[in-house]
């Protein structure tokens, strides 16, 4: 889990800890299709709504002046203990941090180990000369210099990862 996500060994405790969570609440034959959970607390878990992808971006509300951000994009890292929160990591702060109001984007994961985002860029072109207006799909090379017209000062820019 941790390469695929780009996150550094010290971050095992993190997904170890929560693979047992999902470990535990998941029916098992040795048990007759309980699940441990349910033969410890004898009470049946149905409630899944809470679980989310490991390491998938997380934005948690923050309460700060008026005009600034709502929420803040970290990785999910799992649940915290003794506090009804999420525990979720900021990179670019290198903090923990734990809340209850998240929103989760598990359509997106924090690195998707097959293509990069400074590999390949998804573009949607509008096709103009012609009178149509159909949207062209294309992937587009990143960090490529190509001619461009009559246009001397071309600018190559890096994309920004997305955490």
């Amino acid at each position: 889990m941790l390469s695929q996500l780009g996150l550094s060994k010290s971050f095992w405790a993190e997904a170890v800890t929560y693979a047992c969570h999902i470990i535990n609440r998941l029916p098992s034959a040795a048990i007759q299709g309980k699940t441990p959970m349910e033969v410890w607390i004898k009470k049946p878990s149905t409630d899944y709504d809470y679980i989310h992808i490991f390491g998938s971006p997380a934005y948690f509300h923050v309460i700060e002046n008026k005009l600034d951000p709502r929420a803040k994009k970290a990785i999910f890292l799992g649940f915290s203990s003794g506090v009804k929160g999420y525990r979720l990591w900021r990179p670019e702060m290198k903090k923990l941090v734990i809340s209850r109001d998240v929103t989760f984007d598990e359509e997106n994961m924090y690195k998707d180990s097959e293509k990069n985002v400074k590999d390949v860029q998804h573009v949607e072109l509008e096709k103009v000369a012609s009178g149509t207006s159909n949207p062209i799909s294309a992937d587009v090379e990143a960090n490529t210099s190509e001619e461009v017209g009559d246009h001397e000062n071309v600018e190559e820019v890096e994309l920004e990862d997305s955490i």
